[in-house]
């Protein structure tokens, strides 16, 4: 009975289905091209949000630290250096200890049995040490290595060039909190995240490749996506009592007192054999996401674990879906009518009367993000919206004028 009322409907609305599956098309690449801004798109905090207070409500944590990360929090490793402003001395500024920094990168050159670093440590000009020329002639000549770099801040040595990479991500004025990353930024300048992966992958380039001037982008031929909703599975938490009064240790380490000063104790090359070494200040270099304030050390982190894990890549089997579920709300928004129209037994229409587009969207906005799959109702909404408002107009327009009709033909008093 189901299957006969829809082949019904599809039969007798079969010029608006195919209307339906032309708005279906410009939904989907126009949310793959709007995904791809270095932008949060609008929801997408919230959803991120209402969906981890769902897991936590599940009892569903967030994933262990891989056995492959090693966080090193450098908080408490900290040095005086003179600072100056337009060639005047002004003070003091504390800085990360370059000495306990070149300690640790000796070492671990000389072990060679890392997998890679990421010292999230930023060495700009105008700062300057003793330790600097030999800092940095050791980190240009390591391999598998990044350190960050900002818009509008200059490193301090030409020599650290190559092994920096984009560490920011940009916020609007509605969404100041981190909730979206960009892995290539203006389609040449690489983030942590993206050159990280390049490396571990050995790939060419960035391995992500835009094309025609940034409309579609892939990834050793597989579509993929340039920019992506942040997912934080890993967390950087320190020492705390839980609700049970239960104490839950850090799960990271510091650089001096925990790696440095017990090296006679456990060789720091052990300590680092076959890990990612994740180097940052933990405590001050903290941003705002939808799990709580992270450093910026995580979220960088957490945009190479979803390249590792694929999620830049386009889930064709979710387009699909999403593609069926357009053109069927689409052709219902072209006729003017709701879903209860679908079926003809009353029961069934009394049910799907209490579905709205709203509804539908959020359903698969939870079950899409359990999933870890990012899916913003922005832009369908948004021109589910013009298509209501002009069909709204268009029958009202009708309306009239067939009520102007009917007042026009209508037989005058007496004839």
């Amino acid at each position: 009975m189901l299957l006969k009322s829809l082949q019904g409907w599809i039969k007798s609305n079969r010029k608006t289905l195919k209307v339906s599956l032309l708005v279906s098309l410009a939904i989907t690449l126009f949310s793959y091209v709007v995904a791809n801004s270095a932008y949060p798109m609008a929801g997408e905090y919230a959803a991120q949000k209402e969906i981890s207070d769902f897991k936590k409500f599940f009892g569903q944590q967030m994933d262990n630290v891989p056995d492959s990360l090693l966080f090193i929090n450098v908080c408490y490793d900290k040095q005086l250096t003179p600072f100056e402003e337009q060639g005047m001395p002004v003070g003091d500024l504390v800085i990360t200890d370059r000495e306990k920094l070149l300690q640790l990168l000796t070492i671990a050159k000389e072990a060679d049995n890392y997998r890679y670093i990421f010292m999230d440590v930023l060495f700009e000009q105008g700062i300057e040490t003793p330790t600097d020329s030999a800092l940095f002639q050791t980190i240009a000549s390591m391999d598998r290595l990044v350190i960050p770099i900002h818009q509008g801040v200059k490193l301090a040595d030409d020599r650290l060039t190559a092994k920096a990479a984009n560490a920011d991500y940009l916020t609007t004025w509605k969404q100041l909190t981190c909730a979206h990353i960009q892995f290539l930024h203006g389609d040449t300048i690489p983030s942590v995240a993206l050159k990280m992966y390049a490396d571990r992958n050995h790939l060419e380039g960035f391995g992500i490749t835009p094309h025609l001037g940034g409309l579609w982008y892939t990834d050793n031929g597989r579509l993929c996506q340039n920019g992506a909703t942040l997912f934080v599975d890993v967390t950087i938490t320190g020492s705390l009592f839980n609700e049970e009064s239960q104490m839950r240790e850090r799960n990271y380490i510091y650089l001096g007192a925990d790696l440095l000063d017990l090296d006679s104790i456990i060789p720091v090359k052990e300590q680092i054999e076959d890990k990612i070494l994740v180097i940052g200040d933990f405590k001050s270099d903290v941003h705002s996401t939808y799990v709580g304030a992270q450093p910026g050390s995580a979220i960088c982190i957490n945009a190479f674990l979803m390249l590792m894990k694929g999620k830049h890549l386009v889930n064709w089997q979710a387009v699909l879906l999403l593609f069926i579920v357009y053109t069927t709300v689409g052709t219902f928004y072209l006729r003017g009518t709701s879903f209860q129209a679908l079926f003809a037994h009353p029961w069934l229409g009394v049910l799907m009367s209490f579905l709205s587009t709203a509804t539908l969207f959020f359903v698969i906005a939870i079950i899409a993000y359990w999933n870890g799959i990012a899916f913003n109702m922005w832009v369908p909404t948004t021109i589910y919206s013009f298509i209501d408002t002009y069909v709204q107009k268009r029958n009202l327009y009708k309306k009239k004028k067939n009520e102007k009709n009917l007042v026009h033909h209508a037989p005058k008093p007496g004839a």
